[in-house]
């Protein structure tokens, strides 16, 4: 497969600006709080910044989904971390959650006061279980291709993204579990999550850190793994090569 010429674009609609405030210390979970999700939902929890090392730190400890009448255990797994200060660990349940109700974890009983960036700050963040589990795997509609480049210095650093266009025929939210490492070998695998929204998953990172620390203009090698928030997986796909965009400089 050759490598995927980049279009060189300035995007505001996906990358955010560069001299917002960065990211504050806490912790994102998926699928995201408020959500409708499958009985038998696979739970990733990433710590970011600070609270990297401390997610890194948990797996074997056990959470708790509580709802009235009914309490899940929730087992904490090794996941994947990243070389740019964020750490995923995988939460598993240890029975179906009951239809139709809604369920708060308790993440204050290994991260006492934790704040949810993706929950709106809470520290008690609630899902609504829907009508079942989710037991099909998701069906391709459009197999993974990459699609732009966005890459730009400004005075707050740098910020680099690879934009992957795919399509599933998948109801549930889905991720993509990336493993990227360059065509020259001089580099250690990246492993990261990132989740597919409107068709969209991005490799990068802005000025405040990310998931994939891309050098510009070198090659490499994106090995693609997608599933649904139950953890089913779609059909495998060859990896993906492109070369990392080439910075266009801002004067702000």
């Amino acid at each position: 497969m050759r490598s995927a010429v980049l279009i060189l674009v300035l995007s505001w609609l996906f990358v955010p600006r560069a001299h917002a405030a960065c990211t504050a210390e806490g912790v994102h979970v998926f699928p995201a709080p408020g959500s409708v999700v499958p009985t038998n939902t696979r739970f990733l929890l990433e710590g970011v910044g600070p609270l990297a090392e401390r997610v890194a730190a948990l797996p074997g400890r056990i959470l708790r989904m509580q709802t009235a009448g009914h309490e899940v255990e929730v087992r904490i797994q090794r996941g994947w971390t990243s070389t740019l200060g964020r750490a995923t660990v995988v939460l598993r349940l240890s029975e179906p959650l009951r239809a139709g109700q809604s369920y708060t974890l308790r993440l204050d009983d290994v991260l006492p006061g934790v704040k949810v960036l993706n929950g709106g700050g809470s520290t008690a963040p609630e899902w609504i279980s829907g009508r079942g589990q989710d037991v099909a795997r998701p069906r391709w509609l459009k197999r993974p291709a990459v699609r732009e480049g966005i890459s730009r210095r400004t005075r707050d650093g740098s910020e680099r993204f690879v934009k992957l266009s795919m399509s599933l025929l998948e109801d549930s939210p889905a991720y993509v579990l990336v493993t990227l490492s360059n065509r020259q070998g001089d580099m250690a695998s990246q492993h990261y999550i990132t989740p597919l929204q409107n068709g969209v998953a991005l490799l990068g990172h802005e000025a405040c850190g990310g998931a994939f620390a891309l050098e510009e203009g070198k090659s490499y090698r994106a090995k693609l793994e997608v599933f649904d928030a139950a953890g089913n997986t779609a059909p495998a796909v060859p990896p993906l090569l492109f070369e990392a965009p080439v910075a266009i400089l801002e004067n702000r």
